[in-house]
């Protein structure tokens, strides 16, 4: 077992610091309501609060998405983790005092446990990213990567410090089935002029540009020789990192980013005016 700023390391599975504290939440409630005989009503209590969760996310950000079937398609992909916690945990206790009544302060007590045993995830994470970041940014201005982009026939060599900041670095391999999947979309964003450095995870040249050519992207792509992986200390792919211009890191992602989350990081560096 491993401590990172983006998971918790069990052996190959990487579980992000969110996940962890949606299930101890999700687990903490379940058991508490079950032992007070209510666990049926709990769980339609709990499907409500996911649901309104995801819904009200989905409701605040509608805009982002180019059409009502993409929004719709992005709300049910519950592994991107969008939720607005209290239009969900607002519906829930509707739908407890539906359902109960009365007796609906139990299912309150046992909400309120779970809430705080599941920021207790979020708390460690906090810390970590914390502690992560003191001299980051100057033990990496020397280093040396070779890049590639449309027109050139052979990567071209780039120092980490003449790269212009703020930036997105998305960590990917062609291996990595989430990261072919959200390619695309930073590909596109990129053409838009939006400072997005894609950072292939050690693979060959020849296996970056085969992976370009298949999936007809025209994008400049930058390879990790120099161990960014490490320093950054990204535990899965992809990981997406807001880098600021003091070259520290300011926001992290683990997983495949969707249309919102990439707009939502990008307004982090203040470059909102295009995004729509």
């Amino acid at each position: 077992m491993r401590l990172t700023p983006d998971a918790l390391l069990l052996g190959p599975l990487a579980l992000s610091w969110p996940d962890l504290a949606l299930l101890l939440g999700v687990g903490a409630f379940t058991s508490l309501t079950a032992r007070k005989g209510l666990k049926a009503k709990a769980g339609w209590v709990l499907l409500v609060t996911l649901l309104g969760a995801r819904l009200g996310f989905a409701l605040e950000h509608y805009s982002s998405w180019p059409n009502p079937q993409a929004a719709l398609l992005a709300t049910l992909d519950i592994r991107s983790g969008d939720w607005n916690w209290l239009l969900g945990l607002l519906g829930g206790l509707a739908m407890a005092v539906l359902l109960l009544r009365q007796k609906a302060i139990a299912l309150l007590v046992a909400g309120v446990v779970a809430v705080a045993i599941a920021v207790l995830p979020l708390g460690i994470q906090r810390s970590l990213n914390h502690s992560a970041q003191p001299g980051l940014g100057g033990q990496l201005e020397a280093k040396t990567l070779e890049y590639l982009e449309p027109g050139l026939t052979q990567p071209m060599p780039v120092r980490w410090g003449d790269l212009p900041k703020p930036m997105l670095v998305n960590v990917w391999a062609t291996w990595c089935p989430p990261c072919r999947a959200e390619m695309p979309l930073l590909a596109e964003y990129q053409q838009k002029g939006y400072p997005i450095v894609l950072l292939n995870a050690g693979e060959t040249w020849g296996a970056v540009k085969s992976f370009l050519q298949e999936r007809s992207l025209s994008t400049r792509v930058f390879l990790d020789s120099q161990g960014l992986q490490q320093d950054f200390q990204v535990s899965g792919l992809p990981t997406t990192l807001l880098i600021g211009t003091d070259g520290q890191v300011h926001a992290r992602h683990l997983g495949p980013l969707n249309r919102v989350q990439l707009e939502l990081l990008l307004r982090q560096h203040r470059y909102p005016e295009n995004l729509h």
